[in-house]
């Protein structure tokens, strides 16, 4: 359940310091700070305003009445929002629609796809290069809905913001079923839509108000969705025992290890060199690097499975391979090494179109799982493989999570699974 809490970062007891906003849920935590509300950290206690019976503030009255109405503001509009993409900015946004005026002083447009140009333009030195390119697929999207649309009512010129009543979101959703696109993923892109109404609003562009009603069955939209795939222990020995034909699905399966035997993203493992490896002086070997994509520093042991590749190749690691070749490689290897239980899940494949262009999309059915395999398997394989094996604040260092939530989407353990690694812990404890 989403919470909202207050602080100041402020240490001289004395001196005025701004307040700040912070709001957690599963997978999010973001802060900013409201420049418009300040307190002395003299006067600051749990959260709110700290006011004596005897000398009441009014000032500080008011500062808590404004943080009560802050809290309720936040999470009636993220429970009705969920957004998504941009979540620091969202938030910037609901606490002080004036600074979203200040920094697009210019008149905005009331074409959707024109606004979203100008809000990634705004947002491209503040947020994440995956935040980008996230916005930047919904935009394309709909402009491939527009062109849609454009070709079936030949009056149609662009979406305006005042256009997204229930009837356009009827419209949307049937277009994104025709095109193969998942019920999650809709919703997804229309969660966007909402949040860009909700900037668009503060900038004084009529939007229609059926837009900020549009609720979504997140349930409903991922029902029957299967759990990631991951890899076993069982299965890494199969593929590290299995001798491979090339030189270059050996440097890919070692590559795999790694990933399976560290539980980095690829965009970090994929830039692992001798030159990141330290020792301690119980002569313990570690990695140090900083995460491409939260800037976190990390040091993490490297365990013996990936000091044996080293050993192999005379200290240093793999040849570098792009994560476009290792995806393709590493089904390869898997194929060898006969890691081929059929799973029901999804795979990217090109689909031809009788009469229209051809699409890629994720189709679900039953593989082999060798089909499956992508380069962030060695993440969740790590984490699941360790879940329940080592106490989660080690695993929580390991890969970088800042919460357990956050590390608990990562395992793809089914309740029987979890149900026999429970029953073995407790037989090994002699119960």
């Amino acid at each position: 359940m989403a919470s909202v809490s207050f602080f100041t970062r402020g240490k001289v007891e004395n001196k005025i310091s701004t307040i700040w906003v912070r709001l957690r849920d599963k997978g999010v935590d973001v802060k900013v700070p409201l420049p418009h509300l300040k307190c002395k950290p003299k006067d600051w206690k749990n959260g709110k305003c700290v006011i004596s019976s005897r000398n009441v503030n009014n000032e500080l009255v008011e500062l808590n009445i404004e943080l009560i109405r802050l809290e309720t503001k936040i999470i009636s509009d993220y429970t009705n929002y969920k957004p998504e993409i941009d979540l620091k900015g969202w938030l910037e946004v609901t606490v002080s629609p004036q600074k979203a005026i200040s920094e697009m002083n210019e008149p905005q447009s009331d074409n959707i796809l024109l606004f979203i140009d100008d809000y990634i333009s705004l947002k491209k030195d503040v947020v994440s290069e995956s935040t980008i390119k996230k916005a930047n697929v919904v935009k394309q999207l709909i402009k491939r809905y527009c062109e849609d649309l454009r070709a079936r009512k030949k009056t149609f010129k662009h979406l305006k913001f005042s256009d997204l009543d229930n009837s356009f979101r009827v419209d949307f959703e049937k277009y994104c079923l025709r095109e193969n696109y998942k019920t999650s993923t809709t919703y997804r892109n229309l969660k966007f839509l909402k949040m860009i109404c909700k900037v668009a609003e503060s900038l004084d562009i009529q939007v229609h108000k059926h837009a900020f009603l549009w609720k979504f069955d997140i349930e409903k939209a991922s029902r029957n969705v299967p759990k990631s795939v991951y890899l076993t222990f069982d299965e890494l020995d199969k593929i590290e025992r299995t001798e491979m034909p090339s030189e270059y699905l050996d440097n890919a399966r070692d590559w795999l290890l790694i990933a399976c035997y560290t539980g980095q993203r690829v965009s970090d493992y994929l830039r692992f060199n001798s030159s990141m490896v330290v020792q301690d002086d119980e002569n313990q070997s570690y990695i140090e690097f900083n995460q491409v994509k939260t800037g976190t520093k990390m040091q993490i042991p490297l365990l013996q499975k990936v000091q044996n590749i080293l050993l192999k190749r005379g200290g240093e690691f793999p040849r570098k391979i792009s994560d476009v070749n290792l995806n393709l490689y590493i089904k390869d290897v898997c194929e060898l090494a006969t890691i081929d239980e059929v799973l029901y899940n999804g795979k990217v494949m090109t689909i031809e179109r009788e009469g229209l262009p051809r699409i890629t999309r994720k189709v679900f059915g039953n593989y082999p799982k060798y089909q499956l395999v992508t380069s962030h398997i060695g993440r969740k394989s790590f984490a699941t493989n360790f879940y329940e094996k080592i106490p989660i604040t080690y695993l929580l260092n390991f890969t970088g999570h800042k919460t357990e939530r956050q590390l608990l989407t990562y395992i793809s353990k089914t309740d029987v699974e979890k149900a026999k690694s429970t029953a073995k812990i407790f037989k090994s404890l002699g119960f």
